[in-house]
């Protein structure tokens, strides 16, 4: 019997009740629900009752009645139970118990109730529920268990050719008697594939099902709907996300999407803990100059992936053509991802918990110079190497690097070496963050009443000091089925979660102390004093920049609450239609309270404090608010004609939604008290700021699926959307689709072909929107087509005046961007349904992109608005095959590979000119930010070097111009090329190299297997065809007192007599001759990353059930652990330097009850 894990709560930290205390009614009510739906499910068998409308019925209709009405399920041995003997029953609600005694009576039949089962046997059966013919042979007995290890309880072992047969137990077990060794027994359950074994002389079997994927059964969902995954026209892709997060640490779906579906590219550019996993997501590339993000819908309203735990879902698809997308209109041109979260099944109440800990390190980029007396002398080297004074002299050189021999050494104050003379690594500053994360979910429910509830505690203090993140959510699904024709369900859903300031503050504390400082510093003693650099020789600001100060030097806690609520009905009036309705009500708080924290620096060399750290206090609060209103309404009609061969599904809906924002700030000097912490407790200067956006938008659409003898299939989309972004004349855009599959397998003439199972060419065409404005979805580009003012003041008459001022100009032409998409694809099945997977072609064109136009100066101080101006086309292919297969009868494995390769044209823009982004262009005709850099032709390291430099000095041609603008390269330097041929080398040399700032080709990998309990999973992904410029603070020539130095740059650098140098010589960081955006510093940010490596057990179950529990299931997994590149950075997928993905060591459990 296949059983659902999802996870459990254990730990509750300190101000758990304060913390969640915003979300009680949350609580209350979906505990309430728990209970009263549990206490609906756990009917006693003796009072369960079924309501018998007619007395005449077979015996398998009454199963099928008592099993919908009460939630019991029958195990049987269908050759032993005649399902189609008609019986007689008395009328009425009747008990269960009643019911089987008369339906059974004289038959020979017995039933026995076992927790959600009736088991049906022969009188006379042994224990085993075992039937033994007449036949006199050999008894054959084994256990039949599913791939997980979970006894398979009812499953039909027969003598193949006879009518001996028998049932497994409860515990998978059975006996029967054969006639022969020749004897061979065919295994079957529903759901399962069956299989056959040759008795011989073998007395005991171990016997695994293998689970039948009927992936031409599969169901998939879709907008506003579910669709055989066989007869879907469009491009759809589903990712398991149900399994992945019982075996992984996720804490976020984009973490589990990555690899696993063609076409969509998952970047990991922001890991710090409160971001709690959000990556950046693209559906067949960046298809806009604005937000490409995809839309994501859960449970049919728009939300974000952070707000729903991977260990609810359910399902996730997503919608990458026009087809499969257009019935979201305006908001569906990047793509969308359907989320649909689990609901309870009828039963009795199960318990399942996941949980884990995972131990984080850095996986170290480079190193850096960790000796300070040798950082010293490389910084005099560069200024030496400038013409300028040195910083250090020898004298303090020398006596660092002598008390360096014996670090464990005292100065005269006794203080150790290692703190008055200290040589530090900036990366000393990463700790091992150990996180957490458990999640307890209870499911069940009757045939009226159904709930799933679920609470997940989330901790993951980051690896450095005080960028922890805590979560604690909640959710409840509750469904009741009021009436046959009526439904009501509930979704509610929740969290509250904190982090600190410094959290926000992470940008500049990468900028400043973790890549500045230098090797000097002491960074703590053992009391957790901070030290400085105490060499009187150092800069007094580089002395300070001790990575610790910036991580402490901020106090207070930011809150974010969240609360959603979906309420919907079904109506099924008629056969074959369906009326829905809904409303959402979603709720977001955010409150940020900081301070500043004095940190006290020390002097270890005199073992004096240096600053007690006190600045002007001040304290500053924040408030965000977002709230979005939203409700739809659909009609669905499906029914089949002409003997079933033509079916049709019907779909008309409406929807308006409404967001508004608001925030509010407030900052006051001067506390009365450092301890203080409120706006009151401060009497200085004060400043308020704050506003108010909101935004609605109302949509109709439409939806014909059509069929024909399920080989012929046609799909048409209309969706409308009117939005209040744009004027009225503006206002409404028109989304229309078609899509058309042909299945080449149900032809008559492909009968013949019996390892092909399922052959299908489909082709869609549509146009879909884009209204985002900006880079934020929501917040950017609301008022965009209208003027805006602001109050100013005004001299009349020798007097200050009051009045307006306008600071946007407005765009009343403003309207949709919109995205043209032809795709062309083919799905295949073969091999038994072993081999499968998908080729798809498309054509992704955008067209009317808002962007900002050149205009005469004449607007003054008024911001230019948008023009719906540019045109982008992604051009692409993807591939994606899938095996899986079983050897022997114990082993099971699969293998799937998905791969995408993007082309990507800027189509229109602004004509001749170009938009420049430090070394990036944007231009009709080349990619969407190329880069543009110099050619570097050589590092000058000979005299024959230098004498290419003097040459071009003497071309006469030059004419007193300025031939090297940079800085005339001398010895150590780098020699740029002359591209143009004009004979001067400076910015009009420069040229396109790469394919833009998005990856040509993505592909993921992914094993696994399953052996006795035992089970293995990877997953490899990676990308190519992606270049940018690793030249960094940590990774540059230029020095700089209060920066780093990298090694590998140092080593390798120019010296005098070397001329095997692999980088230019060291340079003051205001001379960037050496360091302007050329090809040298360009470096492939292609990689392959081993994401996960999991393997688990899981315990027999004749063990865990000694512990009432069903399942058991232990694992280790190995999360980003390796990756190979050749990028000279933090780390591929982050931009410059960064909050670096981590390496995760993982164990974790999975419990089922």
């Amino acid at each position: 019997m296949k059983k659902y894990i999802l996870p459990i709560h254990l730990l509750c930290k300190r101000k758990c009740c304060g913390k969640f205390f915003n979300i009680m009614k949350l609580s209350t009510l979906g505990l309430f629900a728990c209970a009263f739906a549990t206490y609906a499910a756990d009917m006693d068998a003796q009072t369960a009752k079924v309501n018998i409308t007619n007395s005449r019925m077979t015996i398998g209709a009454f199963i099928e009645q008592v099993e919908k009405e009460t939630g019991y399920m029958f195990v049987y041995n269908k050759r032993e139970v005649d399902a189609n003997r008609m019986v007689l029953l008395e009328a009425g609600n009747n008990t269960v118990v009643d019911c089987l005694n008369r339906v059974f009576e004289g038959s020979g039949i017995t039933y026995v109730f076992d927790d959600d089962y009736i088991v049906l046997t022969k009188r006379g059966i042994e224990k085993q529920f075992s039937t033994v013919t007449q036949q006199v042979g050999k008894t054959v007995v084994g256990v039949i268990v599913d791939e997980t290890g979970l006894p398979i309880i009812g499953a039909n072992v027969v003598e193949k050719g006879t009518t001996n047969g028998t049932v497994t137990d409860m515990d998978g077990k059975f006996s029967i008697n054969v006639s022969s060794d020749d004897a061979i027994l065919v295994v079957s359950y529903i759901g399962y594939v069956d299989q056959q074994f040759a008795v011989k002389s073998q007395k005991k079997w171990d016997i695994v099902l293998k689970e039948d994927l009927q992936s031409l059964d599969e169901v998939v969902v879709v907008g506003y709907g579910t669709q055989k995954k066989v007869n879907l026209s469009g491009s759809v892709v589903s990712v398991n996300i149900s399994e992945m997060s019982a075996s992984r640490p996720l804490t976020n779906i984009s973490t589990a999407l990555a690899g696993t579906a063609p076409g969509v590219q998952i970047t990991s550019n922001n890991n710090i803990p409160s971001n709690n996993g959000n990556a950046d997501i693209k559906v067949r590339g960046q298809g806009t100059l604005n937000n490409s993000s995809p839309l994501i819908i859960i449970d049919g309203v728009e939300g974000s992936l952070g707000s729903v735990n991977p260990q609810d879902v359910e399902s996730v698809s997503v919608l990458k053509d026009a087809s499969s997308s257009a019935i979201y209109g305006s908001r569906a041109a990047n793509g969308v991802i359907l989320i649909t979260t689990k609901s309870g099944k009828s039963g009795k109440m199960k318990v399942d918990y996941t949980g884990y800990v995972s131990f984080q390190t850095l996986d170290k980029p480079y190193d850096v110079v960790s000796d300070y007396a040798d950082y010293m002398e490389y910084m005099n080297e560069g200024m030496s190497n400038s013409n300028k004074p040195l910083l250090y002299s020898q004298d303090v050189i020398g006596l660092w690097r002598e008390a360096s021999k014996n670090p464990n050494g005292l100065t005269e104050k006794g203080i150790p070496n290692y703190l008055a003379y200290p040589n530090n690594d900036i990366f000393d500053a990463y700790e091992t963050g150990v996180s957490q994360q458990h999640n307890i979910s209870l499911s069940g429910g009757s045939e009226k009443i159904t709930y799933y509830t679920s609470f997940n505690y989330l901790n993951n203090p980051g690896i450095l000091e005080n960028c922890g993140y805590e979560k604690f959510s909640l959710r409840a699904n509750i469904d009741s089925q009021i009436k046959e024709w009526l439904k009501f369900g509930v979704n509610l859903s929740g969290y509250t979660a904190n982090t600190t300031p410094v959290s926000e503050n992470i940008g500049d504390i990468y900028n400043y102390s973790l890549t500045g400082g230098n090797p000097g510093i002491a960074y703590q003693d053992g009391q957790g004093r901070l030290g400085i650099n105490a060499n009187s020789e150092e800069d007094p600001q580089s002395s300070l920049e001790n990575p610790y100060r910036r991580l402490r030097n901020v106090s207070g806690n930011i809150q974010m609450n969240t609360l959603k609520s979906r309420l919907y009905a079904i109506l099924t009036p008629l056969k074959g239609l369906t009326i829905q309705g809904s409303y959402t009500y979603d709720y977001y708080d955010k409150f940020k309270e900081s301070k500043p924290n004095f940190v006290p620096m020390y002097n270890f060399q005199t073992n004096t404090m240096y600053t007690d750290g006190v600045t002007q206090t001040n304290v500053y609060n924040y408030n965000e608010k977002t709230f979005r209103n939203f409700m739809d309404a659909t009609v669905r009609y499906e029914r089949n004609f002409f003997a079933d061969r033509l079916s049709t599904n019907i779909l008309l809906g409406a929807s308006q939604e409404q967001y508004k924002r608001q925030f509010f700030s407030a900052d006051r000097k001067d506390l009365m008290d450092p301890s203080l912490g409120v706006i009151n407790g401060a009497v200085g200067e004060s400043s308020t700021s704050g506003n108010i956006t909101e935004w609605a938008m109302r949509s109709y659409f439409g939806r014909i699926n059509l069929g024909w003898d399920n080989k012929y299939l046609l799909e048409v989309n209309l969706r409308a959307d009117g939005s209040s972004r744009f004027q009225p004349n503006c206002r409404w855009g028109y989304f229309p689709s078609f899509s058309a599959a042909w299945r080449l397998s149900e032809e008559k003439f492909m009968k013949s072909i019996n390892w092909l199972d399922n052959l299908k060419l489909r082709l869609s065409y549509g146009a879909l929107g884009n209204n985002t404005l900006g880079s934020n979805r929501d917040n950017d580009g609301n008022y965009s087509s209208q003027s805006l003012y602001t109050r100013a003041n005004y001299v009349l008459g020798r007097e200050v005046a009051m009045g307006w001022a306008q600071t946007a100009l407005a765009n009343a032409a403003l309207t949709w961007e919109t995205t043209y998409i032809t795709n062309l694809g083919v799905d295949y099945n073969l091999l038994g349904n072993r081999l499968s997977g998908s080729i798809e072609f498309f054509n992704k064109k955008t067209d009317g992109i808002l962007i900002d136009l050149p205009a005469p100066k004449v607007h003054g101080n008024a911001s230019i608005p948008k023009q719906n101006a540019a045109q982008i086309t992604n051009k692409g292919l993807e591939f994606s095959v899938n095996w899986n297969d079983k050897i022997g009868k114990d082993f099971t494995y699969d293998v799937g590979f998905n791969f995408t390769y993007i082309k990507n044209n800027v189509d229109k823009f602004k004509g001749e000119e170009a938009s420049y982004n430090g070394p990036r262009i944007l231009k009709e005709g080349l990619p969407i930010w190329s880069l543009y850099v110099l050619q570097a032709d050589r590092i000058i390291q000979t005299d024959e070097d230098l004498a290419l430099v003097q040459a071009m000095l003497n071309n006469p041609e030059v004419g007193g111009k300025v031939v090297f603008p940079y800085g005339t390269p001398q010895k150590g330097d780098l020699l740029y090329k002359d591209v143009n041929q004009d004979g001067l080398v400076n910015d009009e040399d420069r040229v396109v190299v790469g394919n833009g700032n998005n990856p040509t080709f993505t592909f993921g990998l992914n094993l696994g297997f399953n052996w006795k309990g035992i089970d293995f999973s990877t997953l490899l992904q990676g990308q190519g065809g992606y270049d940018a410029i690793f030249n960094s603070k940590l990774y540059k020539t230029g020095v700089r007192q209060g920066e780093q130095l990298n090694k590998e740059i140092v080593e390798g650098r120019w010296y005098e007599g070397r001329t095997d140098a692999i980088y230019p010589r060291l340079l003051d960081y205001n001379d960037k001759r050496n360091e302007q955006n050329s090809d040298f510093w360009v470096g492939s940010k292609a990689y392959l990353k081993i994401r996960n490596i999991t393997l688990g057990y899981t315990l027999p179950s004749q063990w865990t059930r000694i512990a009432y529990m069903d399942r058991v299931r232990i694992y280790g997994s190995l999360e980003n652990f390796f990756t190979i590149t050749k990028w000279k950075g933090y780390d591929p997928e982050v931009d410059n330097i960064g909050y670096p993905t981590m390496r995760q060591a993982v164990v974790g459990v999975n419990v089922t009850f």
